[in-house]
């Protein structure tokens, strides 16, 4: 289909998730699959309209979905995997080699690697992008934070970033840390915190709420990126969170070893989680590839938390990228359709995936803070994707390397595939 200009047009019967669809006239709705059809019109403003005589193409029914919203990467990492090569083990192994790879990342290699990750993103469909920067030194001399402000100004018209200051939560008994939070504040950025098994505990976890608190931001936590039971920092979280009374956003990515834990300990935990408001983030491509990693030997447990059970507790959860070809995931291009297809497949989200599909843009979208996202509403900007498919089977079945996005009621040009050779043609 040859698009061309595009603004000041009809799109006929597009099919939309029911529950993305906001101010829109939708008509033979089917509840099973939660997909209607619609008339979607583009005004010469750039913005969805009720309705326009503006000329029409017919889509025959194919699916359009709000633009993406990839709520965990590292695009401080992404790209390394051909300088780093990839773990003979799990988790700690890739943390060894990314640290090694650690004084390559000059201002000019993360301005390139951090480019090329935003550029694969937006060409796939992404809106808004939260990235995980590693904060060993204090933020402002920082040269990933110094990258990250300048790109977030150049590309504040294409997409909607933020970054999370990554650090061991063992960084919160340093006497700088006031000093940390007062910079990742002054930055516009998100506290962070890796927690290793072990390492929370009720003192440390209380001291950082207080100290985000004073400094109004919000939390992303990486918690029990683990299959040992003993992992427990996302219940400790909770605790602290009901016991503070802590009023900010708390996000929380992995929790794998929740799936570890006694059936008879879930349920009172995934209560206290709920109760306390955090969001929960499945990675299942750098938790798959992680988990129970071991050379010579099949996997045998899955690195996925708790998804459905945590879910009908009323936590909010939705899944990300995560690591992009680096030594936690050496593959992928911040392709939310790839990471909506794996979840589906590895968290059999089948059965229900017309319930389950929305619910993944506005939790991401929820967790971000970011409520004008993830929806197809009349008077926001017309930012969604065309897929050739009729329905979630056809949807999920292909990867789409062909779909067309559209920006402020434009198509973005295709681009072809010159954007990946810098990095293909990259030595380990």
């Amino acid at each position: 289909m040859n698009w061309g200009p595009v603004r000041s047009v009809v799109l006929r019967n597009a099919r939309v998730p029911a529950a993305l669809a906001d101010g829109l006239a939708l008509r033979e709705h089917d509840a099973a699959t939660g997909l209607a059809l619609v008339d979607l019109a583009i005004g010469p403003d750039g913005r969805i309209s009720p309705s326009s005589n503006a000329p029409a193409i017919d889509l025959g029914g194919r699916i359009i979905l709000p633009c993406f919203i990839d709520s965990h990467v590292h695009l401080d990492k992404a790209f390394t995997v051909r300088r780093t090569g990839v773990p003979a083990g799990g988790l700690f192994d890739a943390v060894q080699l990314s640290m090694a790879d650690a004084p390559n990342r000059s201002p000019e290699d993360l301005t390139r690697r951090m480019e090329m990750g935003l550029r694969m993103a937006h060409a796939n469909g992404t809106a808004a992008l939260r990235t995980h920067l590693d904060t060993q030194a204090q933020p402002c001399a920082s040269p990933a934070w110094q990258v990250f402000a300048r790109l977030r100004d150049e590309w504040r018209d294409r997409l909607t970033l933020q970054a999370v200051a990554l650090m061991a939560l063992e960084r919160v008994d340093d006497p700088d840390f006031e000093e940390r939070c007062h910079q990742i504040a002054e930055l516009g950025g998100i506290l962070g915190a890796f927690v290793p098994t072990g390492s929370a505990t009720a003192d440390r976890l209380d001291r950082l709420f207080g100290f985000a608190t004073r400094h109004g931001l919000d939390i992303d936590f990486h918690v029990d990126e683990s299959l040992d039971p003993n992992a427990i920092g996302l219940e400790l979280i909770a605790e602290s969170v009901l016991r503070t009374g802590f009023g900010g956003r708390v996000v929380a990515g992995h929790c794998c070893s929740i799936a570890t834990r006694p059936e008879a300990e879930v349920e009172a935990l995934v209560a206290k989680v709920a109760d306390a408001g955090i969001h929960v983030i499945s990675l299942p491509h750098s938790n798959l590839y992680l988990q129970d990693r071991t050379p010579g030997r099949t996997p045998r447990l899955r690195g996925i938390t708790l998804v459905h059970e945590l879910r009908a507790a009323g936590v909010p959860v939705h899944f990300a990228s995560d690591n992009v070809q680096d030594p936690f995931f050496p593959f992928g291009e911040f392709d939310m359709l790839e990471v909506i297809r794996s979840s589906v497949r590895i968290a059999h989200l089948d059965s229900a995936v017309g319930a389950w599909l929305p619910e993944l843009f506005l939790n991401a979208a929820a967790a971000l803070r970011l409520d004008s996202h993830g929806r197809i509403a009349a008077g926001n900007p017309a930012d969604f994707i065309v897929f050739d498919a009729t329905d979630w089977y056809g949807l999920l079945s292909h990867a789409h390397a062909e779909r067309v996005v559209f920006r402020n009621g434009s198509v973005l040009p295709s681009g072809g595939m010159d954007w990946r050779q810098p990095f293909e043609s990259e030595s380990r």
